[in-house]
């Protein structure tokens, strides 16, 4: 696809009196249509007494509202392609649809439904309670992703950072429904929302179906405001499971979501741990024949963010690999990186982008993203040129300020407790 096709996109923007913000980019040439429906809310606006409320309010907006029965609203998602879906993360829900273009205005009066009419029955909302302490036990079974909440409680420790997304069980049972219509009340309101699309649509159709579903809905919230905060160094977690192998995440300090540095901060996570040439990579599976699953990412988020490594071993070569994954950031931030690798990893990060361009379902989350969070829009040309100007320097001065602070670890598997304790004599079990 020629440049000029990727970069040279006619959107819309504007607001409804209310505070509704939209956000809309034409791909003419598409037979379909994403479409989000944005809320400022996720688990860091919670209260710890409204831990797994926003989840909460996601998952019970698909189990009725004042107009559509549970049935019918799935019913109406397979007649519409059968893509309608939400997610909840620590700074906001997001309802999602992917449709062909001559059913935006349904997908959006869907999404609408949803998100401002949910019935909130008590008898649905009992049966709801059950499925998510499924979706928490589930979590909790799979320990690769489970760890990476374990390690965000750790590092952010006392701070509305360390709430869980999907919340505790106890809490959940304990909800009821005057606790959600208190909570909707001050976290759904037009304010706080985005609508964002990406693809093929009639402009007229859209402002006349998001005046009519939206236009009339009233409420603000409260002014949102955010310290800072950074990750806590050497904290250090556990949790005894009966696991075939041990899993191991380190965490240093990140950035928050739109921070210059994150793309120097992926280049970072590229040349370690992202890809099957990157160094954590052939130093410990390839080389020492440690693990087989070893990697690195970066997570940011609203206000602050966090810098993984990531690997699973068996509980004999686990201590090895913990020294391994310190040692190759260490070596990097000592060393430097080769003009090779660092002109082949950025090349991949740019094809990465660059491949994720082709989805308008990608892009309009990109955008509805940076619009929620930042007030601001990301456009694919700033960001591509941002990557085209990384220089080594910058990320090997990443790294050495990452080893300035020593690293958070989270340990899940046999004798969890024994290693957590040899790498940090204040380390505590998960659930305290």
């Amino acid at each position: 696809m020629p440049n000029h096709m990727i970069f040279e996109t006619e959107k819309e923007r504007w607001a409804l009196p209310n505070g509704v913000r939209v956000i809309a980019e034409s791909l003419p040439y598409l037979s379909s249509v994403s479409v989000g429906v944005w809320i400022h809310t996720g688990s860091i606006m919670e209260s710890p007494q409204e831990e797994g409320l926003s989840h909460f309010m996601e998952h019970m907006a698909f189990k009725g509202t004042t107009s559509r029965s549970t049935l019918r609203i799935a019913e109406e998602t397979d007649l519409l392609g059968g893509q309608l879906n939400a997610c909840t993360t620590k700074d906001y829900t997001c309802y999602y649809n992917k449709v062909i273009s001559e059913d935006l205005e349904h997908a959006l009066e869907l999404i609408g439904d949803l998100v401002l009419h949910p019935a909130l029955l008590a008898e649905e909302m009992a049966k709801e309670r059950s499925v998510i302490c499924e979706e928490i036990a589930m979590d909790e079974d799979d320990p690769e992703s489970h760890i990476g909440e374990l390690l965000w409680r750790s590092q952010y420790k006392g701070t509305c950072m360390e709430h869980p997304i999907l919340g505790s069980p106890d809490q959940i049972n304990a909800y009821n429904t005057e606790d959600l219509l208190r909570f909707r009340a001050a976290h759904y309101t037009p304010d706080r929302c985005v609508i964002a699309l990406c693809g093929r649509y009639d402009s007229a159709v859209l402002r006349q179906a998001v005046e009519k579903i939206f236009g009339s809905w009233q409420g603000t919230s409260p002014s949102l405001s955010f310290e800072p905060a950074a990750p806590l160094d050497a904290q250090c977690v556990w949790s005894e499971r009966n696991l075939e192998q041990v899993h191991l995440s380190l965490g240093f300090p990140g950035y928050a979501y739109g921070d210059s540095n994150n793309i120097s901060m992926e280049m970072l996570s590229s040349i370690l741990g992202s890809s099957a040439s990157a160094r954590l990579f052939q130093r410990i599976r390839e080389e020492l024949g440690l693990a087989y699953t070893v990697y690195s990412y970066n997570s940011p988020i609203e206000s602050t963010g966090t810098f993984c490594l990531y690997a699973a071993s068996s509980e004999k070569y686990a201590a090895q690999v913990l020294d391994e994954m310190e040692a190759q950031l260490h070596k990097l931030a000592r060393e430097g990186i080769t003009e090779q690798e660092f002109t082949q990893n950025r090349h991949m990060l740019r094809i990465s982008f660059l491949m994720g361009l082709e989805s308008p379902g990608s892009r309009m989350m990109s955008m509805g993203h940076a619009l929620s969070i930042l007030s601001r829009e990301y456009t694919p040309a700033s960001t591509l040129q941002r990557i085209e100007n990384i220089s080594r320097e910058e990320v090997v001065e990443l790294a050495r300020k990452l080893i300035q602070h020593t690293p958070s670890l989270c340990v899940v598997g046999k004798h969890a407790e024994k290693l957590a304790e040899s790498w940090n004599a204040k380390a505590v079990p998960a659930h305290e």
